[in-house]
């Protein structure tokens, strides 16, 4: 089984493009709701978390984990690895591929408060983006209302399309989706900005990832739903699944 974990359900974006690459497994996905958002906590918290669940998951029968949460990649992958012994795949911002892709050079990244001020995310930019402006944009509140179900409220439209308004501005022409919650916001950019800008996110590089190093390991094919799990309120984790999965394929439990 494939182990997948974010701080809410801003992973879920990757469960689903996991969903369609990989065929014949199950997936066990765990929300930390209790801990939301990890945007805001230490990196030292974040990795406490990531430890915790990684059992949780291991126990469960994870035999490799996705990370499908920026701040805890940054924060805790390399850690986790030394710890456990089974594969993990990381979620970073997609700053290389819009390094390459900008025809203004002018690059945006939109990221939460702890992913930003991350040693990694400053070496990813340091490594990639010779020539270009990077703009690294925090927008915490987004993470919130995505979190909640909220974004389709024209109040919270409108929040998001000041700050891509100044960017465009700005002359940025590419925006890196940073964290998994935004990977939700891809139709109501597109809404009003159509081809304006050049949206990056990790969704395929993880999936191309996680597919190659799960098929180094072969398994008896897994049948099944998936299982969702949130340490947080378990209503409200079905309310959102139950928009953007197929029904009867998953069921969703209280982590306790």
């Amino acid at each position: 089984m494939i182990g997948i974990f974010d701080s809410g359900i801003g992973g879920i974006s990757i469960y689903r493009i996991l969903k369609e690459g990989i065929q014949n497994t199950q997936f066990l996905y765990y929300a930390d709701q209790k801990h939301f958002p990890y945007g805001e906590k230490s990196e030292s918290q974040i990795q406490q978390y990531s430890v915790e669940i990684t059992k949780f998951l291991v126990d469960k029968g994870a035999g490799l984990i996705v990370i499908a949460c920026n701040s805890a990649t940054i924060s805790s992958i390399k850690y986790l690895r030394e710890t456990f012994s089974i594969p993990f795949i990381g979620t970073v911002p997609a700053v290389k591929p819009a390094a390459q892709i900008t025809k203004t050079g002018k690059i945006a990244v939109l990221l939460t408060h702890s992913a930003s001020n991350g040693f990694a995310y400053q070496e990813l930019v340091s490594q990639w983006t010779e020539g270009v402006q990077v703009f690294t944009v925090q927008i915490p509140k987004v993470v919130h209302l995505v979190e909640n179900n909220l974004m389709e409220i024209q109040d919270s439209k409108a929040y998001l399309y000041k700050q891509l308004d100044d960017l465009e501005k700005l002359g940025v022409d590419t925006i890196v989706l940073g964290c998994t919650h935004f990977i939700f916001l891809r139709s109501i950019i597109k809404e009003k900005y159509e081809e304006r800008f050049n949206l990056m996110d990790p969704s395929i590089g993880v999936m191309n990832q996680t597919k190659k190093i799960y098929e180094l390991f072969p398994r008896k094919p897994e049948k099944g739903r998936d299982f969702f799990y949130t340490s947080g309120d378990q209503e409200k984790l079905s309310r959102f699944l139950a928009q953007w999965i197929k029904p009867g394929t998953y069921e969703t439990f209280r982590a306790d």
